[in-house]
């Protein structure tokens, strides 16, 4: 919205919300930068600028943090946010594991807290949730009133209004359960929901190092297979959050779908052992010995592997595919090895910067770091805002209303 917009009434304060958000991102993309960086890069007029960063200064939300020498003209101020103007929390929630990081405005972890036990009891497990945001907030000395927001990923649980049954072994009593609306009560703090594959995917858009990945899908290997699809920078969800389920298509050989080949669903039922025993550290350790009952699962896995990203690429022709999940490096590496030679697709382009198929590189990390970044971009951002307004309609939104 330029300066000669100048809509009356709610108008007017829309297009307020609206410059300051574009301020704030600009400067948590690319600060630090100087009032007159941003609006060369902005549009608005300095003045304007002016207003908006004084008033963002006076709030605490961006600081000051030096200026320019030996430059011809008058000095320079840059500006930079304010790590510790606020803060969110991330929690990935899986079978049996909970894992919870506290995250300033900068997206630094300055507290993480784990927990493993049984989770099927959704109420009991509402209970250890609230506790282990209480300790990060403790345990930092952080009040609440700071923590914009608690960003809970899990798998995508089914509901009565699917026609479609899709049973999920040790989530039957979580089936129709609130856990956004019960633990924002709870914590008295807002709370936004996404699946474990999409926050992964929002985990390595917005902590990849260069910054430069902005179309990509991320596979993730769960209870069962779903993906999290990114396109020009924005995490596609679907109509109904769904978008990415790529467990429920059919195998390549036509029986049954890819959830029953390419899940932890699918290894338990192969070493004939409970899902809940299939930790990580486990899964490691059987790769290490080479367990042949785990080196079948990764033939066929890699073969399905192979025929989903041929599907990714023609569907939505990304930069790259990733791959992430609750496996160990050792597991996804050699099952990124396996899957090559990839089918032929347009993405085997000749002159390629990234290749097309590799390991994502937040590991079993991502979604917990992705979940931990929704509270902030929804609060900062006008892209993602949208995308969660069913959580968000009237909170207090820390950013706009401070």
């Amino acid at each position: 919205m330029s300066d000669h917009d100048a809509p009356d009434g709610a108008g007017q304060a829309y297009s307020r919300i609206y410059n300051r958000r574009l301020v704030f991102e600009l400067l948590h993309e690319n600060g630090p930068l100087s009032r007159v960086d941003i609006a060369q890069r902005i549009g608005l007029k300095p003045q304007t600028i002016s207003g908006i960063t004084r008033e963002l200064l006076d709030q605490g939300l961006i600081r000051e943090v030096g200026r320019s020498t030996g430059l011809r003209g008058q000095p320079q101020t840059y500006l930079a946010p304010n790590p510790e103007a606020g803060y969110a929390i991330g929690m990935h929630v899986d079978q049996g594991r909970i894992s919870a990081v506290l995250g300033d405005l900068l997206l630094n972890v300055v507290a993480r807290a784990d927990w493993s036990g049984d989770t099927r009891d959704p109420a009991a497990t509402m209970g250890v949730m609230a506790d282990l945001a209480g300790r990060l907030m403790l345990g930092s000395g952080i009040e609440s009133e700071p923590v914009w927001g608690l960003g809970l990923v899990l798998p995508t649980l089914n509901a009565e209004m699917y026609e479609v049954e899709m049973r999920m072994p040790g989530w039957e009593r979580w089936r129709d359960f609130d856990p956004a609306a019960d633990l924002a009560r709870r914590l008295g703090l807002p709370v936004l929901i996404e699946n474990d594959a999409t926050a992964a995917a929002v985990g390595e858009l917005l902590h990849q190092s260069s910054g430069s990945l902005r179309n990509f899908v991320l596979v993730y290997i769960g209870y069962g297979t779903g993906a999290g699809i990114v396109v020009d920078g924005m995490p596609m969800k679907g109509v109904r959050g769904n978008a990415g389920e790529f467990g429920l298509l059919p195998t390549p050989g036509g029986e049954g779908v890819i959830d029953d080949q390419l899940s932890l669903h699918a290894v338990a039922q192969l070493l004939d052992c409970p899902v809940a025993d299939l930790t990580p550290e486990a899964l490691a350790e059987l790769h290490r010995r080479r367990d042949s009952r785990l080196m079948q699962w990764m033939e066929s896995a890699a073969q399905t592997l192979r025929y989903l990203v041929s599907i990714i690429e023609t569907a939505f022709d990304p930069e790259t595919v990733l791959l992430g999940g609750a496996l160990p490096q050792s597991m996804l590496s050699a099952l990124v090895e396996r899957t090559y030679p990839l089918r032929p697709s347009l993405s085997a382009v000749r002159a390629r910067e990234l290749a097309r198929f590799s390991v994502t590189s937040l590991l079993t990390d991502g979604p917990v770091i992705g979940g931990m970044s929704l509270p902030v971009f929804v609060n900062t951002r006008s892209d993602f805002r949208h995308l969660y307004i069913r959580h968000v309609a009237g909170d207090e939104r820390p950013f706009d209303h401070r």
